[in-house]
């Protein structure tokens, strides 16, 4: 592209690449959380179980990161994988004091189980589009996906906005001052790879 595509009178949700993909990911997700509520595995748990079907094995932080789940959330959820002996935690070879994920026989059969319920639910999300068009949306997802990754790769955090006196309360707003000046001196972090 020549020049940037949006401008500020043009960038309106409806047409905002990051609002229609990120409200398609909501409905879809909650599309499948409704297909999977008949079936033993709950969608989350079916998307653990596929991930690691496509790799020997993934750390906790590699899982959360992919799945975007926060570890606490993550470790429940892999903890009763466990107890069903869906998947294992185990030692890395390489660093001993690592643990890693990896699928089981059973928890591989209950994932390729699961992917006869997504594949009628992903058909009938591409029913609308021809098959060039949904070619041509997988290519540009896959391509915006890449890009998106290199960004990350070279990308600094934001620090995060300072909440407002009324999100910290009455108690918080008097210390405000002292907090902010002292934000204002750190150094900013690296993202972790």
């Amino acid at each position: 592209m020549t020049g940037p595509y949006y401008t500020l009178e043009s960038l309106e949700a409806h047409t905002s690449v990051g609002f229609l993909i990120k409200r398609c990911g909501i409905l879809m997700t909650q599309f499948a959380e409704r297909r999977f509520e008949s079936e033993p595995l709950s969608f989350t748990r079916w998307m653990i179980l596929m991930w690691l079907t496509q790799r020997p094995h993934a750390s906790p932080t590699e899982l959360s990161t992919h799945l975007g789940h926060d570890m606490g959330a993550l470790t429940r959820v892999v903890d009763q994988l466990e107890r069903e002996a869906l998947v294992r935690r185990e030692r890395s070879e390489l660093d001993r004091r690592a643990v890693q994920i990896g699928v089981t026989p059973e928890g591989r059969r209950m994932a390729h189980a699961g992917k006869r319920v997504m594949l009628d639910l992903v058909n009938q999300l591409v029913e609308p589009l021809s098959r060039t068009e949904t070619d041509a949306l997988i290519s540009s997802l896959q391509r915006l996906l890449m890009h998106l990754q290199e960004i990350g790769k070279s990308a600094t955090p934001v620090e995060p906005a300072s909440p407002t006196p009324r999100q910290r309360g009455a108690r918080g707003a008097k210390r405000a001052g002292a907090s902010r000046s002292q934000e204002r001196k750190q150094p900013r972090r690296k993202l972790l790879k």
